[in-house]
């Protein structure tokens, strides 16, 4: 709704005054021409009066040709908002000159005049103060001056009139015609100007309204590049620490896989799998980083196929079944018989940080993973008696970063990312996680997926019986290009003793050396190495030289989205560090075989 006139503001009544005047101005200059011609008209029509129409003939014609050639050459709207009052007493004294112009045509017809000449003159006059209330309807005051004006003259020729011609009185009632039309037209010219001032002032509010709400975009948008400048420094600080991090954690890993290796006392053996227990629980945390970058990076790609559901439920109950022995609590699996459409590699990860969630907040009771059909669908379960999650917290648990019940931030409770990496991997196989729980009795999380018919699997040829731990190729060369002096030294030892030949470097240059002299049959490079230079530039050297078809085995500790995106388009196998040592033997054996 627009305010009324009186509550304005100064401010807006200014600018409704200036839009008032332009108005008025761009009506004259449409109407100037068409009322000079009506002059020429009237004029012609009433050539019989001689020298007296002729000559107001001619101050008609000087008054219009005037306004247009002002409105023509001079005039400019910007003189308006910078001079409102002055242009608009401007219009008060040349449209009072216009009235006066042809109410003078009252003086001059009233003399000698037929009965066809007087409809004609009221008419034409009666045309003319008609066209005002168009003219001047955005402004009445103007008008409402061209008024004033019309009827002082018509009221002067009225007593001009009867004086001159006492015994007509049909000849002085013309004037007496005009004032009453003139007052008829002012009030029309009054309705015309409120809707004028409220279809102006309605302008000036949407204008108002789209510039705030062009304000309120520009600040989202500013807000939104901030988020997103955030994201993106989140995830180079994380990719950072991570391979900073990486880095030493690999290398000690390393060392002590050579460390069991080697004869050591029942004591010392006790100490060097506490160690290696502590490093694994900060490789895990490592690698929920990992997942957590790779999950922003975009480079994750769904691979659905038919899996049978059980399996894989087995898979992880013997693989995470030692931790929830080792909190003394029940890890129950009830078997559904299904078969699903999904990517299991995703659906084995969602699965994975559920249940090690679970694991983490349970501490009497135990945990059952189970499916149950509903439909076309079969929705995975996975049930605890663990601490629980009060209603208002149950969906901030998905977020970054968010733990309940760890304020003292125990590293064997993780980072918090667990249930946002499951959430972001589930929407990626098309399904979402749900969550039912209680504090103090429990959580149960849930996701659908499609239930599928089951598929034949043909069984794999027999292999042959391996006596010896894979990797054993007797001799084959591998260059290690690593800019960490101690993983050179760590993995080095570790492929030396299981009979490779290895040679280490440092830079680019010293591995393509070492390729020069002798053809590798394997490279294994890390991501990041000295003077800004990359591992997939060296591959692509390395490449070039000794042939597209060179086995190459990137071991990074670098999970910044962008990297992870750029290492996983080269045809090589990857590995994140910290990487178990004999994950890293049977890699190395698979590619040089």
């Amino acid at each position: 709704m627009v305010p009324a006139p009186d509550t304005q503001d100064s401010d807006t009544q200014q600018r409704i005054l200036i839009e008032q005047i332009r108005i008025v101005y761009s009506m004259l200059a449409r109407s100037g021409s068409m009322t000079l011609v009506l002059s020429a008209f009237v004029a012609f029509v009433m050539r019989e009066h001689g020298i007296a129409i002729w000559a107001w003939f001619g101050l008609q014609a000087t008054l219009k040709i005037s306004e247009l050639t002002e409105l023509r050459w001079f005039y400019d709207p910007e003189m308006v908002a910078n001079a409102p009052d002055r242009m608009l007493r401007r219009l008060y004294v040349t449209q009072s000159l216009h009235a006066a112009g042809w109410a003078s045509l009252l003086a001059i017809a009233g003399q000698n005049i037929s009965a066809p000449e007087f409809v004609f003159v009221v008419m034409a006059l009666g045309g003319v103060l008609s066209g005002g209330v168009t003219t001047y309807g955005a402004l009445p005051k103007v008008h409402a001056v061209y008024i004033a004006s019309f009827i002082a003259v018509s009221f002067m020729t009225m007593i001009y009139l009867i004086a001159v011609v006492p015994d007509n009185p049909a000849f002085y009632m013309m004037p007496v015609l005009a004032i009453l039309y003139c007052i008829g037209t002012y009030m029309n010219t009054q309705v015309s100007g409120e809707a004028y001032y409220r279809h102006i002032a309605l302008g000036f509010a949407n204008a108002e309204l789209a510039e705030g709400l062009a304000r309120q975009a520009e600040r989202a948008e500013a807000a939104r590049q901030t988020a997103e400048a955030a994201d993106r420094a989140k995830s180079t600080f994380l990719a950072s620490a991570s391979h900073d991090l990486r880095q030493p954690i690999h290398a000690t890993g390393l060392f002590l896989a050579l460390l069991k290796g080697s004869k050591l006392e029942p004591a010392q053996r006790d100490m060097v799998m506490n160690a290696s227990s502590a490093l694994r629980a900060s490789s895990e945390m490592l690698d929920a980083l990992l997942d957590f970058s790779r999950a922003d990076a975009g480079v994750i790609e769904p691979q659905a196929r038919t899996f049978f559901f059980d399996d894989l439920v087995r898979q992880l109950e013997t693989e995470l079944g030692v931790q929830a022995d080792e909190k003394r609590i029940a890890f129950r699996v009830h078997e559904c018989g299904k078969h699903v459409h999904a990517d299991p590699g995703l659906v084995r990860l969602i699965l994975l940080n559920l249940i090690s969630n679970a694991i983490r907040y349970t501490d009497e009771g135990g945990l059952l993973i189970g499916a149950r059909r509903r439909g076309h669908l079969l929705i995975a379960e996975v049930w605890d008696t663990g601490i629980g999650i009060p209603a208002d917290q149950q969906e901030a648990i998905f977020g970054d970063f968010t733990q309940l019940g760890n304020p003292e931030r125990d590293r064997r409770k993780g980072l918090g990312l667990g249930l946002a990496i499951a959430r972001r991997m589930a929407r990626l196989i098309g399904t979402d996680i749900t969550v039912s729980s209680e504090p103090g009795r429990g959580s149960v999380f849930r996701f659908p997926l499609m239930l599928a018919a089951p598929v034949q699997i043909e069984a794999p040829p027999a292999q042959p019986v391996q006596t010896e731990r894979p990797g054993i190729v007797r001799r084959a060369r591998v260059i290690l290009l690593d800019d960490d002096v101690a993983i050179l030294r760590g993995l080095g030892a570790l492929l030396t003793a299981q009979g490779y030949d290895v040679a280490t470097a440092e830079t680019v240059e010293e591995a393509l050396d070492h390729a020069a002299r002798h053809v590798p049959d394997l490279l294994i490079s890390d991501f990041r190495l000295r003077q800004g230079r990359d591992g997939t530039e060296a591959v692509r050297l390395m490449r070039q030289k000794h042939g597209a078809g060179l086995p190459v085995l990137m071991i990074t500790g670098d999970t910044h989205p962008d990297r992870i995106a750029a290492a996983d388009r080269e045809d090589m196998k990857i590995l994140y560090k910290p990487v178990d040592p004999d994950r890293i033997v049977e890699a190395v054996a698979s590619l040089v075989q």
